[in-house]
């Protein structure tokens, strides 16, 4: 037993060393799992406009939403997973990254 604990603070102690690389990466995915319906909602938005408020809308949207989501969110979901347990910290961040890998798998991404 004192080995899959030791295995569990090691683990933990490594995520929490590399937690912004971490929660970059959730989020980074998550984006691109979703980017497509973002753009499909904006696009639908933005159809009545003229083609230059379209395309400035999009950039707007690439630009600055995407980025401002990722810069934002990370430090804040870095903040919520430094609220877990360290022993408990990398067994959650993997089924985190099995559910978002299922999420994928669902919108056919995989």
């Amino acid at each position: 037993m004192d080995i899959i604990n030791e295995i569990l603070l090691r683990s933990g102690y490594w995520a929490r060393s590399h937690m912004n690389s971490v929660t970059l990466a959730l989020l980074a995915t998550l984006l691109v799992i979703y980017g497509d319906d973002i753009n499909r909602f904006v696009k639908r938005q933005l159809k009545p406009y003229p083609r230059l408020v379209r395309l400035l809308g999009f950039v707007l949207m690439c630009a600055f939403g995407y980025g401002a989501l990722t810069v934002l969110f990370t430090p804040v979901l870095a903040g919520w997973f430094s609220l877990i347990s360290i022993k408990w910290l990398a067994p959650i961040i993997v089924v985190i990254f099995l559910f978002i890998g299922w999420l994928a798998e669902r919108k056919h991404q995989m």
